[in-house]
This record gives structure tokens, sequence and C-alpha cells, in this order.
């Protein structure tokens, strides 16, 4: 069946990996010619992930990288230090859609679950942002280097719960779509006018000129002037958050499909 999708679709052609994606289809088609079109149905938004160089990994990637730092800047900055920020212990996951992370039956649930783009086309990031989640603390107290990050996020494989999964993946996008609501409203307040105030121009009371037996000084006295807002530093900046392209895509249902001419662009598939 890989072999007649290579045939059907030579720019991409057969990667390693897709074994992976072809396998529960037919086990619930039982069928020949259906477990292949649900196959090249579900390849139209997975052929991204097997491109040559590599760029639709790097961008989930990169969007992971992103959605982390916004949701969970402390844990962000643990895995910052433990040169974890690539996330390539997500890798694996990503690539094939957790088939080597949950027991059979719930790979066919999540897979059911992700199909209907209900909350979000590329909801498995938030099932990456919630395995993550879960496992904060013993990552933040006991993982300092990538190695064990790496190694501790393998191990995980067929001992994640489904259900508890998907209902923090569901709070932490509702989550991550207030803040993104919030900082929209934010920046699209207008800028505070400043407020001129008039400056007082009273010149201030000498009494060294005024003291009886006492010759008046040859200094002249320096008017005293009230202070202004203007006279006083602005202490109260704060770092604006931002919303990258990356992150607002996460909003959209849209699937993202490549048409030929990029699948050519990005080198084809990895054979």
């Amino acid at each position: 069946m890989l072999l007649t999708y290579n045939e059907y679709n030579p720019t991409l052609g057969y990667v390693q990996g897709m074994s992976d994606l072809l396998a529960p289809i037919y086990a619930v088609e039982q069928d020949d010619a259906l477990a292949f079109w649900g196959f090249v149905g579900f390849m139209d938004r997975m052929e991204r992930n097997f491109l040559r160089d590599q760029s639709g990994m790097r961008t989930q990637l990169l969007t992971l990288d992103h959605l982390v730092q916004l949701m969970d800047p402390d844990l962000y900055l643990h895995l910052q230090r433990a040169d974890s920020t690539n996330f390539f212990f997500f890798f694996r996951m990503l690539l094939v859609w957790y088939k080597r992370e949950f027991e059979w039956a719930d790979v066919l649930r999540l897979w059911e679950s992700l199909w209907t783009d209900f909350l979000s086309s590329n909801f498995h990031l938030f099932i990456a942002l919630a395995i993550l989640e879960k496992h904060r603390d013993v990552i933040m107290e006991h993982l300092k280097h990538f190695d064990e990050v790496l190694k501790y996020i393998n191990e995980l494989s067929n001992s994640i719960d489904l259900p508890s999964t998907l209902l923090r993946a569901q709070h932490l996008f509702r989550r991550f779509q207030r803040t993104v609501e919030a900082i929209d409203r934010k920046q699209s307040f207008p800028a505070p006018s400043s407020v001129r105030q008039r400056k007082s121009t009273t010149t201030s009371y000498n009494p060294a000129a005024t003291t009886k037996g006492k010759a008046p000084s040859n200094n002249k006295a320096k008017p005293v002037t009230a202070t202004t807002s203007n006279d006083i530093p602005d202490k109260l900046e704060v770092e604006t958050k931002v919303i990258s392209p990356e992150l607002r895509s996460l909003l959209s249902r849209q699937v993202e499909k490549l048409d030929k001419s990029t699948v050519v662009e990005h080198g084809g598939g990895v054979r």
C-alpha cells in the first residue's frame, strides 16, 4: 500500500514513519481501497512532516517554543537553561501524532479528536503542552540537561493517560485563547496622551538678600519651579507581549495543505 502511495505521490514518495500513520487506518478499515484513500486524505495534512528540509517540523517545533514561552515562562526558562528549547524531544510525537506514546485504542480516539479540528487544526501542539504541564514539577526539579529531558519524555511512551491529557489540553487552549484576546485588547487601546502642566515662574524668597546689616548677595536667586509630570522619568514601562504569526495560527481551524510546487521547493520527501 505504501508502494502504491509512492507511485500516487512521487513528489513526496515514501518516507520512513508513514507506516505509523497507515497502520491504524488499515486496522480499522480492513479494506485496501478504503484504507488507501483514507491514508491519502490523512497525508494531505501530514505531508509537511516529511519534507526533506524538515521545514514543516521546524515550524511546528518553533510554534511549540512560542507557546510554552507564552503560557509557562518559568518552565521555558528552565528548559532554556537545560539547552532544551529546541523541543527536539517532541519530534517523534509530532511527526506521527503520538502513535507510539499511547495505547492502541487511545491512539484511535486521539486521532478522531484531532481530525475534528474542533478547536484548532494544530491542537496536537496543545497535547504536547499538556504533557509538559503534567510533568512540569519533575522537569523543573530534577532534569537539568537536554539528555535528561529527552530520556524522561521518551520513557513516557504507553504511560500517558489520554482522557486527562485531552481535558488539560482543552483547558490550556481556552487559557491561550483568553490570553491572546487580552493582549489584543491591550494593544488596541490608544496610547495615553501626555498631560501638560503649566510651570510656576514664581521666584522664591531669598532671606539673604533682605537680612538687616548684610549686603545683598551678588548671586541672583534662582526661581523655584513646580515639578511636572514631564520631569519624572517613566518607570512604568512593561515589556509588551507579542503574539507571533505562529501563535496566531493556532487559533485557526483551517487545515494547512501543501501544493506540489511547495513540496518540490522544499526538496520533496526524506528518502
